[in-house]
């Protein structure tokens, strides 16, 4: 009957398409075509209902909102005036894509809800034909038209409900780029993968040589299972298996990226980096800095003492034509350090989450996904102040290096803010060494 596992688990959907209606399944959303209506000028013509599918895995759930929108014109009697209690101005206009944006909504709620998405739509197919064919009795809305749907086209193994439900289609469209490399899967690169994979990246590169271990697994997304530790898999392989039960195009790479192989990420669309200091790193960041690849690097840097666990985690951007701030200002270090417990695995799974949640907010702004006011491209969060520091940004006219603070912390008297080494010594946390800094890598 029809290609779409979807229509082919869902009874609701697959009855519709048995009717004859034009069913078509577009970013999440459910897409009926070819609905007889009439027009401001009493003329039939022909539009699209359109809602968000609910789904319990790969099967349509009872819809969750009663409100139905409708593409490609405003119904009308067949008089050409509007239709009483049809058109509702309040309920939101969903967008499946550029050519299915809603032009009105309709909110009729039986007693009840609808209990699948047949219901719902034959209740709207009535209310809107009714008026068409007492102006044209042939009008109908079965067509038989080949069913269609994108949800076996795309990267997810199931359809992305949760974008159309949001009201975000379009904006989740711009995340679709073609190759995302993530360097190092410890605690952070392991969250940024977890982020990463619920996007529309084409594809998703993972490299790490070590194995998946019982102390990885309690600074990582999930909860890894005693098999899955016994399996003795190396860290790109179990999450390839993990998140391949989400998503498809996720290519594993069991290597450390090194000098020598560096030339497999100089086609990327951006890079992330989460690795150890090492002196291949310096030829990384220097690499992907004059091949014009963006990326970021991210260091976490925590020490523990009598008062608890302190330090700093630093996200650090490089875009093109905007990566001069790296060597000119040393903001990532390649090597290890005197300070020994910046040497030690001193991590921690929340803020290998929120460094890692960090990078991916500065990601999906330099993607216009999120709004953005400062395109800063340095981030430093003080753990035990709370303090968040943006540097680099397009307010940043006093000096390079000092831009916005999020904090509430008083500023100097040539009103730059207060660096946050200082910050730290404010808090009177022991010096470890003469200088706090945030290191550039993180334990793997």
């Amino acid at each position: 009957m029809s290609g779409s596992r979807l229509v082919r688990n869902s009874p609701d959907l697959t009855r519709l398409v048995q009717d004859g209606f034009a069913v078509r399944i577009v970013n999440g959303f459910l897409v009926i075509g070819d609905i007889p209506y009439v027009d401001d000028a009493g003329q039939v013509q022909r539009g699209s209902f359109l809602c968000p599918l609910d789904l319990a895995g790969a099967a349509t759930a009872r819809p969750a909102t009663h409100v139905m929108c409708f593409a490609g014109g405003i119904p009308r009697d067949h008089n050409g005036k509007a239709i009483e209690d049809l058109v509702n101005d309040g309920v939101e206009k969903w967008s499946a894509a550029p050519d299915l944006t809603a032009t009105c909504g309709f909110s009729q709620k039986p007693q009840g809800g609808y209990k699948d998405f047949y219901e719902k739509v034959t209740y709207y197919t009535a209310m809107v034909i009714s008026e068409a064919q007492a102006v044209d009795p042939d009008a109908t809305p079965y067509t038989y038209m080949p069913m269609q749907s994108d949800e076996d086209d795309g990267v997810f193994v199931y359809v992305d409900t949760f974008s159309s439900r949001a009201g975000i289609t379009e904006l989740n469209d711009l995340l679709a780029v073609e190759k995302v490399v993530i360097v190092g899967l410890g605690g952070t690169g392991a969250h940024l993968l977890d982020a990463i994979a619920k996007t529309p990246a084409f594809t998703i590169h993972l490299y790490d040589a070590d194995r998946f271990r019982s102390h990885n697994a309690f600074r990582a997304p999930g909860a890894a299972s005693l098999e899955d530790l016994e399996a003795g898999l190396t860290k790109v392989e179990y999450y390839t298996r993990m998140y391949s039960m989400m998503r498809r195009g996720i290519v594993p790479h069991p290597v450390d990226v090194t000098a020598d192989n560096l030339g497999e990420l100089l086609d990327a669309s951006f890079v992330f980096l989460a690795l150890d200091t090492c002196p291949d790193k310096k030829v990384i960041v220097e690499t992907l800095g004059k091949n014009g690849i963006p990326f970021i690097d991210t260091g976490v840097g925590l020490s523990k003492d009598a008062n608890g666990i302190a330090g700093q985690i630093r996200i650090t951007t490089s875009t093109v034509g905007r990566s001069e701030h790296i060597a000119r200002d040393g903001l990532i270090s390649y090597f290890a350090g005197a300070d020994a417990d910046y040497d030690t695995n001193l991590q921690v799974d929340e803020i290998n989450a929120i460094t890692a949640n960090l990078a991916i907010i500065r990601y999906k702004k330099w993607l216009h996904f999120y709004a953005d006011v400062e395109d800063e491209r340095h981030t430093v969060f003080v753990v035990n102040s709370g303090d968040l520091h943006h540097r680099y940004g397009t307010s940043d006219n006093v000096r390079p290096g000092h831009g916005n603070s999020a904090s509430d912390e008083p500023t100097t008297e040539n009103n730059e803010p207060d660096d946050p080494v200082e910050l730290i010594r404010k808090a009177e946390i022991p010096p470890v060494e003469a200088e706090y800094q945030v290191p550039g890598g993180q334990a793997a």
